[in-house]
């Protein structure tokens, strides 16, 4: 094998040193364009947020969604529903392993058997609304929205009457299930905020 002789290595180096170049330019976070792309997405969330009742909450939980929600607002609404439906999902979670602690008394069991019926309500509403938001395509989107915001408001309504039951009680079960009721129906509330924009 002949060595290398010094126009071949020169060449060979060159060639490294591109190679390398090139790779680390891949690696450089998105500047540019794209950076100022996603300001005008996550710009556009919280302007939107702005006509929620809890605007910071709204901002907070869709962000993070920005890259799929770009300037759509059905996309952010979408997102809003999707988003406070998980939380109900875990809600519901949650009261239904406070219900089976063994110190509950027997006003706490019924108030929380009665808010799990209200929870899965208020879950099977939301899942309702969101496959409506996929097909309102067609002459019929003003009566699918309707039904849309019938059935988020309708989980709203559920989320508060959870809590009812719980009025004349007392204790540590009733102020951890508030907390994570007030949560989840503040979220609904922004859900719904932003779908009435649409329509």
């Amino acid at each position: 094998m002949q060595p290398l002789n010094t126009y071949s290595m020169l060449s060979l180096l060159t060639i490294i040193f591109l190679t390398f170049a090139t790779e680390a330019s891949r690696l450089q976070p998105a500047t540019g364009p794209d950076t100022d792309t996603n300001t005008t997405y996550t710009d556009f969330i919280k302007a939107s947020c702005q006509t929620t009742k809890y605007a910071e909450l709204c901002f907070k939980t869709l962000s993070p969604y920005a890259e799929a929600i770009q300037i759509n607002p059905m996309e952010l609404a979408n997102a809003a529903i999707s988003v406070s439906l998980k939380s109900a999902k875990s809600t519901s979670k949650v009261v239904r392993e406070l219900s089976k602690g063994r110190d509950v008394s027997m006003r706490d069991g019924q108030a929380v058997a009665d808010c799990l019926e209200n929870m899965s309500d208020s879950v099977d509403e939301m899942k309702k609304s969101m496959v409506e938001m996929k097909r309102l395509d067609g002459p019929e989107f003003n009566e699918k929205m309707g039904n849309v915001k019938t059935w988020v408001s309708a989980a709203l309504t559920d989320e508060d009457t959870c809590m009812d039951g719980f009025e004349e009680n007392d204790g540590k079960m009733k102020e951890t299930i508030r907390g994570f009721i007030v949560n989840v129906g503040e979220l609904t509330s922004n859900a719904l905020a932003l779908i009435t924009n649409i329509s």
